[in-house]
């Protein structure tokens, strides 16, 4: 797409701001992971400036994509389990998350329809850390590769395929403004 999703904005915030505060209103606690501490310091200042503070977590792994946030995650933080949501899904319903959060069912409860899965827009227990930390070791990054035999999927609704519509071009992100 050609520009840093995390500041692009929809209505009169940015994609972070949005799901920052959407997400303090359904969980405790709110992470932000991001690759670099630069990147860090941006996102912080951008928040600060509508009045938010944010824990930030600095990938420990930065060249080893969403893995390696995830497992940065884990190690960084006391965590049993945690959701997490994409930064190009701007109108993530939160409360969708909640209940795959509450959901016991699997190590890893993940979004998914028609054999289509979401990795990213799920929730991941610890009991998953040694899992995915081996591929990370073994360069193996693909999370849905990584992660296809430990997972329950959990269909979305036909409003919440669209609540949960990744923004990757320039067209995704002019249907957005709509």
């Amino acid at each position: 797409m050609g520009k840093d999703k995390v500041f692009l904005h929809i209505s009169d915030e940015t994609f972070i701001e949005r799901l920052f505060s959407a997400g303090q209103k359904y969980f405790d606690r709110v992470l932000i992971s991001t690759d670099t501490k630069e990147h860090a310091n941006l996102i912080s200042d951008v928040l600060k400036a509508s009045g938010k503070k944010a824990e930030i977590l600095t990938d420990k792994y930065p060249e080893q994509g969403p893995l390696g946030a995830l497992v940065t995650i884990f190690e960084e933080t006391d965590l049993d389990r945690f959701a997490v949501i994409p930064v190009d899904v701007p109108n993530a319903q939160m409360e969708f998350l909640l209940n795959l959060y509450e959901m016991e069912d699997a190590p890893i409860m993940i979004a998914g329809s028609e054999g289509k899965y979401e990795p990213l827009i799920g929730v991941y227990s610890r009991g998953i850390y040694d899992v995915l930390k081996d591929a990370l070791l073994k360069n193996d990054n693909k999370v849905i590769r990584v992660i296809e035999n430990h997972f329950k999927a959990v269909p979305f609704t036909d409003r919440q395929k669209k609540d949960f519509t990744n923004i990757n071009t320039k067209a995704d992100y002019k249907e957005l403004e709509k």
